[in-house]
């Protein structure tokens, strides 16, 4: 496991409240930036029922493990928060936090249990393949996260909402790092637990936000942040990235997503992936310091 005493150095409350916001307001932001931040924000907001749900698990209650899960939290709460105050100053109108986790559950109820019934299922069954499949799914999904705060911290017109998703993308940065350095240490010498990761990510793999957002939702919500051949570019370093690990070489399952939904999408957002195209060789740059 990765040393967690680093992470607990490192972490703190994301600071927002020192942003200028008579200059966020001058600048405004356009209706897909406002689109992207409230379901940005949506999906920040239901951390704490993924950590109650992990929490419960025996398999997840080494001290470290819990350490991290912890600090994660703890900074991923902040993040909805921080993101419904820009909205609000900016004059979107945007529940607070406490009410769109709630509401946001709610509405996906059905799935949410489905998904915590299975959760539950493998981690009774297979122990240690569960951890490693839940660190390697953490390292997909908090990469994508981190893209997508980078995405708009380079597209905004907004220098405030600029600096937001660039604090913001440094927690989840680091974030991403100790999941992948985690599923590095479970996957090392498991062969079989390679195997069943690599198969249920073929079979099963979506992006962060698929356990409460509909497939045609998460699919418009992806192609809107990562336009044209972005999308590849980007899901492009996740399968680049999750291909150093032990197992996994070849990894490809975030580029054929990519092409799935496709056909999901409006004509003339439609993409093909042109055929020997490296999209991730250069799209995972670090978030200044």
């Amino acid at each position: 496991m990765p040393d967690v005493a680093q992470h607990l150095a490192l972490s703190q409350k994301l600071q927002y409240d020192d942003l200028d916001w008579d200059l966020a307001r001058a600048h405004g932001i356009s209706a897909t930036e406002a689109d992207c931040l409230q379901y940005f924000a949506d999906i920040e907001s239901q951390t704490v029922f993924y950590m109650l749900e992990v929490a419960k698990l025996e398999v997840a209650r080494d001290p470290e493990l819990l350490a991290f899960l912890t600090i994660w939290n703890y900074e991923e709460f902040f993040h909805a928060q921080a993101l419904t105050r820009f909205l609000t100053e900016v004059g979107v109108v945007a529940p607070d936090a406490a009410a769109r986790s709630h509401d946001v559950r709610r509405a996906a109820q059905l799935r949410a249990t489905v998904e915590d019934w299975v959760q539950v299922t493998l981690a009774r069954a297979l122990p240690r393949t569960f951890v490693a499949l839940w660190q390697c799914w953490g390292a997909a999904a908090e990469l994508l996260t981190t893209q997508a705060y980078e995405q708009i911290m380079r597209t905004t017109a907004n220098p405030v909402l600029r600096e937001l998703c660039r604090r913001i993308a440094r927690q989840e940065r680091r974030h991403f790092a100790w999941y992948l350095e985690a599923s590095r240490e479970r996957l090392a010498g498991e062969r079989f637990a390679q195997r069943v990761v690599r198969k249920v990510f073929e079979l099963n793999w979506t992006p962060v936000g698929s356990g409460v957002k509909s497939p045609a939702q998460v699919a418009a919500q992806i192609a809107r942040i990562f336009p044209g051949e972005r999308i590849y570019e980007v899901l492009g370093t996740i399968d680049r990235r999750m291909g150093t690990l032990p197992g996994m070489a070849g990894f490809d399952v975030c580029g054929r997503y990519a092409d799935r939904i496709q056909a999901l999408l409006p004509v003339e957002a439609r993409v093909v992936r042109r055929a020997g195209v490296d999209y991730g060789a250069d799209a995972d740059g670090e978030v200044a310091a």
